[in-house]
């Protein structure tokens, strides 16, 4: 491991949020013929963001159940995909996809500094997507699109617990460890493609921007995100399970 990009405290693995501010949504026309022929760059830049630089949802949001506590399901869209953010008032969490502005590199904080990214601010433009999914996908809409790519990169708490390690299991990242983001394409016909992107492995890990091609996927109608690592425990992973991207680029 490259210990000149290290830094921070360890961190526990969960997703907190709070101080939200409107559930905003905003569309573009989008061209959807049988072949993609329009490219679109996702940047995130509609959203409007909380004092502290994030957005992950709010009680404006259609209200539903979490574990017996009211949820909030909030959505943005832009060229046609959407992204979920489903926020927990009484648990100050949320999970799907929020939207952040924050430059900040280290993770000190749970609130907000998990809306941080080891890079320093988004990929390009002002805002970058933090994703943090238990079952959320984006939604491609029913004719689907070509995915491209994105670029990503890790989030501080992420980067923290690769780095210093999570404090429930044993120690920071070594050379054998490797922590992956598996993301899956969902086709027309339903069936399934997936490309890993590793965030970690070999002793290095996602210090800044990289590109991610998704073009093997071919045209899908939805995105979701599952992660995998060698530090675990009997319940699963324990370094936190988030990857920041930005500039989607879509086809359609």
């Amino acid at each position: 491991m490259k210990t000149n990009k290290f830094f921070g405290l360890a961190a526990l693995v969960c997703g907190f949020a709070l101080s939200m501010t409107s559930c905003g949504e905003q569309d573009n026309a989008v061209v959807n013929p049988t072949s993609p022929t329009k490219s679109y760059i996702i940047s995130f830049e509609d959203q409007t963001l909380n004092a502290d630089g994030f957005w992950c949802g709010d009680e404006t949001g259609i209200e539903g159940e979490s574990w017996g506590s009211k949820m909030y399901t909030c959505s943005y869209t832009e060229s046609g995909a959407t992204f979920t953010a489903n926020f927990i008032p009484d648990w100050s969490s949320w999970t799907g996809f929020a939207i952040s502005n924050r430059t900040e590199t280290t993770y000190k904080n749970m609130i907000p500094d998990q809306f941080n990214n080891f890079a320093g601010g988004a990929h390009s433009g002002s805002n970058f997507c933090v994703v943090f999914p238990f079952g959320e996908t984006i939604e491609l809409g029913d004719k689907g699109a070509l995915v491209k790519g994105f670029f990503y990169t890790n989030d501080a708490w992420t980067a923290d617990a690769i780095i210093n390690g999570d404090g429930m299991s044993p120690g920071f990242f070594g050379d054998e460890d490797w922590l992956k983001c598996t993301v899956t394409g969902t086709k027309l016909d339903d069936t399934t493609a997936s490309v890993d992107i590793y965030l970690a492995k070999d002793g290095d890990y996602a210090w800044r921007w990289l590109y991610a091609d998704l073009s093997s996927l071919g045209v899908v109608k939805s995105l979701s995100f599952n992660f995998d690592g060698t530090k675990k425990n009997d319940w699963g992973l324990t370094t936190p399970t988030y990857i920041c991207i930005d500039d989607i680029e879509i086809v359609r």
